[in-house]
């Protein structure tokens, strides 16, 4: 099987996309990555940003410890009774340091995908609507991408993140694509209201989609696209971590210790030694 990419997605998924983490920890410096486009959605988006920017392991131990600090999904003291919002920007906040982002702006194309429901629909509203069709599209159809939210009006926004990077707003960008409401506000971008990419594709593209393309997902599906330029990786089974617990820090070391072992079986099958 040819193992040389030209892109590389980051699906969602909440603190299960630590398994992309531990897999690239692994699988990364055997395939000699040359990637040209990086694309990433919700909790991917801030995958895909410590990969380029060389602080994946910092993501690790910062938000293991601030998990570590934070012993409840549920507190009262916080404006929407969840300390979600607060503890995530935090930690964006500090894993991308100005080095960091120099590396992102240097970088390879790099896209995040935000969606945007119609201006009609409240936003309280919007997000349940549009959370229910996510999750019956998911349980029915078992496929990363999705169908019924996009019918039903939502509507996808790629951003160029390289561009956010170099005018200081890739914390802004990352934190508007985990937008999960009521647990999160729904934020804007650019003068319109977003929600999380993932509700209309978990593992959206590059654009242009051009080349072969490493997949990652951060949970199983039984439906994947046959597309010889698309390889797609999920984990060998569903991982540790929960998509929103924030109280529990040794689900995101047994999640990255899984894509550890899992790109480690991975690589065994494509050929790799040692």
């Amino acid at each position: 099987m040819d193992t040389q990419f030209d892109q590389i997605v980051f699906s969602g998924g909440g603190i299960r996309c630590f398994w992309h983490g531990g897999f690239l920890a692994v699988a990364g410096s055997k395939l000699g990555l040359d990637i040209k486009r990086v694309s990433g959605v919700s909790g991917g988006a801030l995958s895909a940003a410590a990969w380029i920017g060389g602080r994946e392991q910092d993501l690790r131990m910062l938000m293991a410890e601030a998990f570590r600090i934070n012993d409840a999904n549920y507190d009262r003291s916080y404006p929407r009774y969840t300390p979600h919002q607060e503890i995530y920007r935090a930690v964006v906040e500090t894993t991308l340091d100005s080095e960091a982002i120099a590396r992102i702006c240097d970088g390879p194309e790099y896209q995040v995908h935000l969606s945007s429901p119609p201006r009609h629909l409240p936003a309280g509203l919007a997000a349940v609507i549009y959370g229910v069709l996510y999750k019956f599209d998911q349980t029915v159809r078992q496929t990363p991408h999705l169908v019924l939210p996009k019918r039903a009006g939502l509507r996808t926004i790629c951003v160029d993140a390289r561009h956010a990077a170099r005018e200081g707003r890739l914390v802004d960008l990352i934190c508007a694509a985990a937008t999960i409401p009521p647990v999160f506000e729904v934020p804007h971008w650019n003068g319109k209201r977003v929600l999380d990419g993932g509700m209309l594709d978990k593992a959206p593209l590059p654009r242009p989609d051009e080349g072969r393309t490493l997949i990652l997902l951060s949970s199983r599906y039984a439906r994947l696209p046959q597309d010889e330029r698309h390889l797609y990786v999920q984990p060998s089974r569903e991982v540790a971590a929960d998509k929103i617990d924030f109280s529990d820090a040794d689900k995101v070391r047994r999640t990255w210790e899984q894509g550890e072992e899992d790109g480690r079986s991975w690589l065994a099958d494509q050929g790799f030694e040692g």
